[in-house]
């Protein structure tokens, strides 16, 4: 084998790791272009193998030229092909139309013309100005960052420019052996170049695509964590979200571990045992839970998790969302409120009137038995079975309220006048009582009011904090605008109410009273719906304020 041989094989050598390269990268990657890049070069070797190396006279024959020429020009529209899907770019039309007329120009010459330097011109011509375009893209395209784009691209124009003159160097030329041997080096550095810009622009794009998700789950309102359970339990990662929702931040959890157990509501405690002791079944359904914040506000929190397991099959971690429902939770609990007057309502439509109607007849035979003589000496037990059947009228005529599925008559009127017309009657109601009553009325805005409403409203909110102070204090009256809504705020100096309590207000027949029937408030919760209002209560061992939010109407 002589020294020519020996640059051919060199030279093949430069193609094979280029052909390798490609082919690992497409397999490990499975990008299109790398597979077209890889098929290309493959051509191209197989052209230096079975044509360049001389096992085929393809140099005496027309078919042999021809298919050695096609080699070229097929290789070459797939470089073109390859780089322009790793451009995210259409090819052009155009590149098709060159190509086939190309490869009719160099058929034609084949068979015209007998000098196998003018045979190759075109195909290898061709190709050097497609390479040379291919390395002018590698070094000046902005988005392709790292050294090994300028390696690529000044090794395919140098290549390119060392083809440019083998047509010149194939009669037997000194140089062609070592033209061979550089060919080889440059595809080397080719092969190497795009590894390099292969692996840097992935690094690039895995950093930017780390940094966009990390934006998104550091503002994302929901909290996202991940919590490490083997080898050893501790939190991984939780968003900045977590400080919005539960006043503590990040670094507060990590430093301690065990800071979200604490904070979970005492009586929710099982059910945070039960979802860890039945890991990882316990994951299909999402857990709900109450977490006490750092300013004392109890929240309702769902997370939902999945699970991550290790290479024996151990889990070893969960990813998860944690979402805050308070609101959810707050609605769900107004709507079932709804439900259960809806409920009694019915119940009182049906069943009221006939509890009447017996009651109305022993009210009347009483108070005919009262006037005859022989029963004066009972006198005082008649009127006190009368006042007490009267009471239990009352009782039903508020429970019949309940069941009145009527529209408000809403109409623009002042809060504040219907506030100072009540204000002499609710003044006797509370001296009798012991209670001072302040007003605090401030220029608001009128609201589309049903005054008979508001006036029940009012007078039950009102006899609710009187009769919450039985040794006496103080009563306040007050309105005033909060953003855009308009508010009717009424506070007492009682002790407040009771937890329990708390949570079902609102429901018909709950009350702190001895004497109450729990149908004043059911009431005002309807009214307020009735007017598009929301009534909030802040209560503690003090006493407890009342707050009504009126919506202003809509111009």
């Amino acid at each position: 084998m002589d020294y020519v041989h020996l640059s051919i094989i060199s030279s093949a050598i430069g193609t094979v790791s280029i052909v390798l390269i490609y082919i690992y990268l497409y397999v490990l990657y499975r990008h299109r272009y790398m597979g077209i890049w890889a098929l290309g070069w493959l051509i191209l070797l197989s052209r230096y193998i079975i044509f360049d190396l001389g096992l085929l006279p393809w140099k005496q024959s027309s078919l042999g030229m021809i298919t050695y020429q096609m080699l070229i020009i097929i290789s070459v529209l797939l470089f073109v092909w390859a780089t322009h899907i790793f451009l995210n770019k259409q090819l052009s039309k155009w590149w098709i139309y060159v190509t086939i007329l190309i490869s009719i120009l160099s058929v034609t010459i084949n068979l015209l013309c007998s000098s196998l330097a003018y045979k190759l011109l075109l195909p290898i011509y061709f190709g050097c100005f497609v390479c040379i375009w291919i390395g002018v893209i590698f070094i000046r395209n902005s988005q392709l960052i790292g050294i090994g784009r300028l390696i690529a691209g000044y090794a395919y124009i140098i290549w390119s420019l060392l083809n440019l003159i083998s047509p010149i160097l194939l009669g037997g030329s000194w140089f062609l052996p070592w033209a061979h041997s550089i060919g080889g080096v440059l595809r080397l550095f080719i092969a190497v170049g795009t590894l390099m810009l292969y692996f840097e622009n992935t690094r690039t794009v895995l950093a930017n695509t780390e940094i966009k998700y990390r934006l998104l789950a550091e503002n994302a309102a929901d909290i996202i964590y991940s919590y490490q359970i083997f080898p050893k339990t501790k939190i991984e990662y939780i968003s900045p979200s977590v400080l919005t929702i539960t006043g503590y931040s990040p670094e507060e959890y990590y430093a301690d571990n065990n800071l979200v157990f604490a904070l979970i509501h005492s009586d929710d405690h099982c059910l945070l045992e039960e979802f860890i002791h039945n890991l990882p079944r316990s994951i299909e359904s999402p857990l709900t839970l109450r977490l006490v914040r750092q300013d004392k506000t109890t929240l309702w929190l769902e997370q939902k998790c999945t699970p991550i397991y290790g290479r024996n099959g151990e889990l070893s971690s969960l990813h998860g969302i944690i979402r805050d429902i308070t609101t959810r939770k707050n609605l769900e609990k107004t709507t079932s409120m709804l439900d259960r007057m809806n409920m009694v309502g019915s119940m009182a439509a049906t069943v009221a009137h006939e509890i009447r109607n017996p009651m109305t007849t022993v009210r009347g035979y009483l108070q005919v038995m009262g006037r005859k003589e022989k029963y004066q000496t009972d006198k005082e037990k008649f009127e006190l079975m009368i006042a007490e059947i009267d009471r239990a009228n009352s009782i039903i005529r508020e429970y019949l309220s309940l069941s009145r599925q009527k529209r408000a008559s809403l109409q623009n009127g002042s809060l504040n006048t219907i506030i100072e017309a009540l204000f002499p009657l609710i003044q006797a109601d509370a001296n009798s009582s012991k209670v001072h009553v302040s007003l605090n009325l401030t220029a608001i805005t009128e609201l589309l009011l049903d005054e008979n409403e508001i006036r029940q409203l009012l007078l039950n909110l009102v006899r609710n904090s009187i009769e919450a102070m039985p040794e006496g204090g103080n009563l306040a009256i007050h309105t005033f605008q909060e953003d855009s809504n308009i508010v009717l705020s009424i506070s007492d100096q009682g002790s407040g109410i009771p937890s329990d309590i708390l949570d079902n207000l609102g429901t018909p027949f709950i009350t702190t009273k001895d004497t109450g029937t729990g149908l004043g408030l059911p009431l005002c919760y309807q009214i307020a719906h009735r007017h598009n209002a929301k009534i909030k209560i802040n209560t503690h061992h003090e006493g407890t304020t009342f707050f009504v939010y009126f919506s202003p109407p809509i111009v």
